[in-house]
């Protein structure tokens, strides 16, 4: 009897799984099984979809025409909740440039436990979530390889209106002057 449910839970284990796998493949790629390398600046962002906090999907074609900074965070990390609060604080900056700061949770919060990045983000950047200027969204497992092999915690990219990499860089809490700089100088 205990080897059957131990069969049973396996087997549902292995279900789960291949669940959630299936939904990676099919929402989670930009049309290929293999991530594309080295994101560069003045290469073309891999279009990927991802998870808006509203439960719907989108693409960062839904963006174009309009510049964008791709962040990629982990909700448990303490340079993220700080970045979060220099972008709160200087939000007018990107909203007079017409610039959404996608604010994208590494896939699976790269293993550790983390709040939601919708409460992750409200708690942190108010001001900046309630007037649409940082968009919470999660990153699957394919945007994740893609954006940040090597699995940096607070790493971001800023984005034209035609989805070229102006600008790479970490960390918005100690660089957000440089970001401002890249924007005003490639916009």
């Amino acid at each position: 009897m205990k080897k059957s449910k131990i069969a049973i839970i396996g087997i549902g284990s292995l279900i789960a799984i291949l669940a959630i796998t299936l939904l990676f493949m099919k929402y989670g790629s930009n049309g290929s099984n293999t991530a594309p390398q080295n994101i560069t600046v003045g290469s073309i962002a891999p279009d990927y979809s991802f998870l808006l906090s509203n439960g719907s999907y989108a693409n960062l074609s839904a963006y174009k025409g309009h510049a964008v900074v791709l962040w990629f965070v982990a909700t448990w990390c303490s340079s993220c909740a700080q970045g979060n609060e220099v972008i709160s604080q200087n939000y007018q900056f990107f909203k007079r440039r017409g610039i959404k700061v996608i604010e994208l949770e590494l896939y699976n919060d790269l293993g550790y436990s983390g709040p939601p990045i919708t409460s992750f983000v409200n708690s942190y950047a108010p001001s900046a979530y309630s007037n649409g200027t940082i968009i919470p969204a999660l990153a699957n497992y394919n945007m994740t390889a893609a954006y940040d092999p090597k699995g940096y915690l607070d790493i971001y990219y800023l984005l034209s209106g035609n989805s070229t990499v102006l600008y790479i860089n970490g960390s918005p809490s100690s660089t957000l002057g440089q970001l401002e700089e890249a924007i005003n100088s490639t916009l």
